[in-house]
């Protein structure tokens, strides 16, 4: 599972109020400290921690974020 060109279903958790951010499909897996940019709405997400699901069908991934503002993002480069 892990590489390969597959895709990976993965629920973005929010770790300052434990809600879900959204279902994504991703084709790589990111590492704790990667920032991932949503689109949809315009966000910067700061992963925190990554749990692989063993025995769920449906979601292969979950990803705790901290979401974090454009000028955070730039100025940690």
């Amino acid at each position: 599972m892990i590489g390969g060109s597959s895709m990976y279903k993965a629920n973005l958790k929010n770790i300052i109020n434990s809600k879900e951010e959204k279902t994504i499909a991703l084709s790589l897996i990111p590492h704790v400290g990667d920032t991932l940019q949503i689109k949809e709405p315009n966000k910067f997400l700061l992963i925190h921690g990554i749990t692989y699901l063993a025995e769920n069908e449906s979601v292969d991934l979950e990803i705790f974020v901290e979401p974090i503002d454009r000028t955070y993002w730039m100025n940690e480069i």
